[in-house]
């Protein structure tokens, strides 16, 4: 797997090779990506169920200014430090928290979240209202999830602008 786009694009980066996680293929990166608008002027980054951090790491390479990468399988996490530090990133925090429990460790808030939680976690409004407290203004949640999980057009403010399918998962972008 590689980065696609950005200061750290070609690089390649591992995969975590566990039951647990999918890895978000380069094409399906680079169309959210697309998206987003490419490329960014800064910011802070949160990869809730980062597996092995290839879309916060994407994010970095792209001008997100530092990037939290949370799994709450340690595999997962110890992949995202591999990678981290193969790459030479150091504006990165590694956290190791349940989702329903990291806004209580972390004050920290977050111009892009991202969410690409298991898909039998379909419980995407639960999840979606655990961390919208820590969405800046104006800030962006991009919520990776299987083609048949319903989720909400509107949620305390926040609306989905994009919903987008890439063959067994969809893609829907708040803001």
């Amino acid at each position: 797997m590689r980065i696609t786009a950005g200061k750290l694009r070609h690089r390649n980066i591992d995969m975590t090779n566990l039951e647990t996680t999918r890895e978000t293929q380069d094409k399906v990166r680079m169309a959210i990506f697309n998206i987003l608008g490419q490329y960014f002027d800064g910011g802070v980054c949160l990869d809730l169920f980062a597996g092995s951090g290839a879309m916060g790491i994407e994010a970095y390479s792209r001008g997100m200014d530092s990037i939290y990468l949370n799994d709450i399988n340690i595999d997962a996490l110890n992949v995202c430090k591999k990678n981290c530090s193969s790459l030479g990133i150091n504006d990165v925090v590694f956290t190791h928290y349940d989702y329903k429990n990291f806004k209580d460790n972390i004050s920290q808030k977050f111009d892009l979240i991202i969410l690409d939680p298991p898909y039998k976690m379909n419980n995407v409004s639960e999840i979606l209202l655990t961390i919208i407290p820590l969405l800046k203004k104006n800030g962006t949640i991009v919520f990776e999830m299987a083609n048949e999980t319903e989720y909400p057009t509107e949620i305390e403010g926040l609306k989905a602008l994009k919903d987008k399918k890439y063959g067994i998962k969809k893609v829907i972008v708040y803001r």
